[in-house]
């Protein structure tokens, strides 16, 4: 288990078994990358990946899709950061029947579940001296006990690879929004 500090997503999953960790630097000031991530799409592939899961794409931004597949905004510092979060078993083939929102952080951090995980995911916005920005997104799970972090294990060898490319990918349309190209 990993602890780390310093930013929302630290204080509310400090603890965790699995992280990954995307950044891309976009020559736009921050401003513009925050309306970008409020405005920014999922993409075809992101669409086609979620449907082989068996989950139903929500419509809307990035916010309203995650939101629709079962997190909460957990903690937000408009601008700068937010992080969302669920519970769930999600290496179940029907994930959408495994998956519980929390109706808020406090339910959050309190989860104790046997046999469950959470996860949470953020969005981080850094200005850089030159006028760009450091975009970010992490993802962090943790395995109530040792059975839900042996499944979820199994599971991300599986899907690790995909989940990287499509957070890779959004990272990628947001830029391209807040830089004007799209």
């Amino acid at each position: 288990m990993t602890t780390t500090t310093g930013t929302l997503l630290d204080e509310i999953l400090p603890e965790f078994d699995f992280r990954s960790r995307h950044a891309r630097r976009v020559e736009a000031p921050p401003d513009w990358v925050a309306q970008a991530l409020e405005y920014v799409r999922p993409g075809r592939a992101a669409s086609l990946l979620l449907r082989l899961r068996g989950l139903r794409l929500p419509a809307g931004s990035i916010r309203e899709l995650l939101t629709g597949l079962g997190f909460a905004v957990l903690a937000e510092r408009p601008g700068t950061e937010i992080v969302l979060g669920t519970t769930g078993r999600f290496w179940r083939l029907r994930e959408e029947t495994a998956i519980e929102r929390p109706a808020d952080v406090q339910a959050f951090r309190a989860f104790d579940r046997p046999g469950w995980a959470q996860g949470a995911m953020s969005f981080r916005i850094e200005p850089l001296g030159d006028g760009s920005t450091l975009l970010t997104t992490e993802t962090r799970v943790r395995g109530v006990d040792e059975a839900a972090r042996r499944r979820f294990a199994v599971y991300w060898s599986l899907i690790g690879v995909f989940s990287g490319w499509l957070r890779q990918d959004l990272l990628r349309r947001i830029a391209r929004i807040a830089e004007g190209v799209e």
